[in-house]
């Protein structure tokens, strides 16, 4: 397979020069608190909708609300409030943009980030949009997906000693939200802006607000992968200016292509003579020539990534493979005949992965949600593989505490889907539909990709499911969409490998069921906007029609939305019972009685904790606690109470006391003859009580009750009703 065709400005990929040392196998930093996000062109996507997708792997206690913002008419002469950009909960309190944002009581009232720190002029007219964390999406099909990237420089927010800075990377995307249709249009009016009033990065975490130091590169840096709906697909990067503004270049991608950005910037080479292409801040190229940034012709990302001067190998190599793992995987899962090299990482001075690659086949929505739960299955960096996944393969690795600390060489792998995921969602900008309203559309999961369930949002509704839309994670509530798959994720910890198929059939009828209703209400609205219906739209007017169209839009999401929750509290009902207390379960009489699969552990784990030693460690200790216990004189007197053979006992006894003194080698056969006996005893009468209480069981499920001895014989086998005088005549031999 031919190498994909090259956006212009970049360059062919290094090949193993560089290589990292092969032997750390494990790569996890420690301390980042990043996201994914991946485009899709409309000539790759099997539908010719332009994607984006994005994983919010902040962790904490985040903010996973849906939050809906609706278009609005402002005087001239408004302002716009400016807020903190905040991630935890509640990460907005704005009560004039929407009922999501309003203060529940004083305490929040009184929190740092309520007032806003600044103003801007506001635009007449504002459109309608729904936000997570960042801008999601509006109703015109203009989406965007985020990624954090370390940056040259830092800068801290207004309010702050320090500050310079007005707009953070979630209010500016809010605002190309309100301002846009389109995906140029954004990364232009947010570079504007930006520049104009300056821009900040990173923000608070676990509730508590902390100060900006004005001075870390590391979280500074934030790159947006943004569609639309007519068929663009662009990649945005920011950071702080050197002396306050910002540095920002946006490139539009190929419509043919993929692209990924983790935690890393990607744009290289640009031609700023091509503005269809290529933007970028004033005096970019000379800003760069004058600092000395690039080596030879100007490289975005050499000048203006994070200035890594990582305190020792091991730390360069978690920032190279923190990001490059995951471009490589998502490239190789496209398009593995390029056998791009997952051992060289990502460098910041040389392009070692494309900026994007032509995927061999078209992708899905539901690819593209695979993706997403990727964990590098059958790779050499499989993370359901291997000691640290445990006896049950799971992919999750808890991160950043004091023993990982502790051991300075080691990290773990990044996997695409992990634990700390807090949100994550596939949004499409289609261009061949039937009414503008349908153009965005959201497939959004709660909570990790691999536990969760994709559920559909159309960006133009204006109301949804409150289970998506009200709560917190620092309060459980059943009735909240995060902490549904928030507990399933959790159940699957105890054996994810037996677990994953039961999850996997869930996902699979969920996201088909929504699959079949977007079908069909996208249908619903094109006949409402059909030929026949000009009469009824010009006799009940354009609003009335628009309220009919957004009504079908909201009515089937909100249903298929609240679907999700039950069908999810029923799922974790089902894991609970399925595999408790280490079992595969399935029930035959519901209440009464289940077959049971003992799920035990796999045979290469019990080596590597030493279960196959076990017997001759026991065995040996057992030996010498014998000799030890009958050489005692209470132990003589006991056994001299027993009806045995004086033979017998003085054959034990004398051993005993010759092990105890040493004056005598070997084992207490006897005294080991005489305990095995017991344990074939106890074996024999298990089996048999345990099969005759199978039977019973059995037998009453049939409807049957036990037989008396008149109709045992047309009940039971031979085999059967011979089995109480065969344990009788074993005990007897024994």
């Amino acid at each position: 397979v031919a190498h994909p065709k090259r956006q212009s400005g970049s360059s062919r990929p290094m090949a193993r020069h560089f290589a990292a040392a092969a032997w750390l196998a494990c790569l996890y930093a420690a301390t980042s608190e990043a996201c994914t996000a991946i485009g899709v062109g409309k000539l790759a996507s099997s539908d010719g909708s332009v994607m984006v997708a994005h994983t919010d792997d902040s962790g904490g206690m985040g903010d996973p609300r849906l939050a809906y913002v609706p278009a609005r008419e402002y005087p001239q002469g408004s302002m716009r409030n400016v807020y903190l950009s905040i991630a935890d909960y509640p990460r907005m309190l704005a009560p004039e943009r929407s009922d999501t944002y309003r203060p529940l009581n004083d305490k929040q009232r009184a929190l740092p980030w309520a007032a806003p720190i600044g103003q801007i002029p506001q635009a007449n007219h504002t459109f309608g949009y729904w936000d997570v964390d960042y801008g999601l999406g509006n109703e015109h099909g203009l989406v965007m997906a985020e990624t954090t990237c370390a940056g040259r420089w830092g800068a801290a927010p207004m309010g702050q000693p320090n500050g310079t800075a007005l707009f953070g990377i979630e209010e500016l995307s809010k605002l190309a939200l309100e301002r846009c249709k389109t995906a140029a249009c954004a990364v232009s009016t947010m570079g504007a802006i930006a520049e104009e009033y300056g821009y900040y990065g990173g923000n608070s975490h676990l509730g508590k607000f902390q100060p900006w130091a004005g001075t870390q590169t590391d979280e500074e840096g934030e790159a947006l992968v943004i569609g639309d709906a007519t068929g663009e697909l662009w990649v945005f990067h920011i950071l702080p200016g050197p002396e306050g503004g910002a540095v920002w270049a946006a490139q539009r991608m190929l419509e043919e292509s993929i692209t990924i950005v983790a935690n890393m910037f990607i744009i290289r080479q640009m031609d700023l003579s091509d503005p269809t292409t290529f933007r970028a801040s004033k005096g970019i190229v000379e800003l760069a020539a004058k600092l000395g940034l690039c080596r030879g012709e100007f490289d975005f990302t050499e000048a203006f990534s994070g200035d890594f001067k990582a305190p020792s190998r091991v730390d360069a190599l978690v920032d190279m493979f923190y990001t490059g793992r995951r471009v490589w995987r998502v490239f190789d899962l496209v398009a593995p005949g390029l056998h791009l090299d997952p051992e060289i990482g990502a460098l910041q001075y040389f392009e070692t992965y494309p900026i994007s690659v032509t995927p061999e086949a078209l992708i899905s929505p539901q690819r593209l949600m695979g993706i997403l739960r990727d964990h590098f299955e059958g790779t050499a960096y499989d993370l359901t593989a291997g000691l640290g996944a445990g006896p049950y393969g799971s992919p999750n690795r808890w991160d950043g505490a004091r023993g990982e600390r502790e051991i300075h060489e080691g990290a773990w792998e990044r996997g695409i889907s992990i634990h700390r995921t807090i949100f994550s969602f596939v949004a499409q900008a289609r261009t061949a539909v039937a009414a503008p309203e349908l153009a965005g559309l959201v497939w959004f999961g709660e909570d990790s990709p691999h536990a969760t369930c994709f559920t559909p949002l159309y960006l133009a509704q204006q109301t949804y499911s409150e289970a998506f839309m009200s709560g917190t994670m620092a309060v459980y509530d059943e009735s909240m969409a995060w902490w549904a798959a928030q507990t399933v994720k959790r159940v699957m910890d105890l054996n994810y490998r037996a677990m994953l198929p039961v999850i996997r059939e869930a996902q699979n009828e969920c996201e088909e069921r929504g699959a079949a209703l977007v079908a069909d209400t996208d249908a619903k609205v094109a006949a409402l906007l059909a030929p026949k219906e000009v009469l009824l739209r010009a006799a009940v007017g354009e609003k009335k029609t628009r309220e009919k169209v957004l009504e079908a839009l909201a009515e089937g999401t909100t249903e298929h939305a609240a679907y999700f929750v039950t069908r999810w509290r029923a799922l974790l009902a089902n894991l609970f019972v399925k595999f408790k207390n280490g079992y595969d379960n399935t029930v035959i009489l519901e209440g009464e009685i289940s077959s049971e699969f003992n799920l035990g552990y796999p045979a290469w784990w019990l080596q590597q904790v030493g279960y196959g030693g076990w017997s001759e460690a026991m065995d040996s200790a057992q030996q010498k606690a014998m000799a030890r216990f009958f050489a005692t004189p209470e132990a003589k007197d006991a056994l001299a109470a027993l009806p045995l053979e004086r033979a017998t006992l003085e054959k034990i006894t004398g051993r005993a006391h010759a092990n105890a003194s040493g004056s005598a080698t070997g084992s207490s056969a006897p005294l080991a003859a005489a305990f095995a006996l017991c344990a074939v005893a106890s074996f024999v009468l298990g089996v048999g009580f345990n099969y005759l209480g199978r039977r019973v069981l059995a037998l009453r499920a049939r409807g049957s009750e036990w037989p008396g001895a008149e109709t045992e014989t047309g009940l039971l086998s031979v085999e059967e009703r011979e089995l109480p005088r065969n344990v009788a005549a074993q005990l007897a031999r024994i």
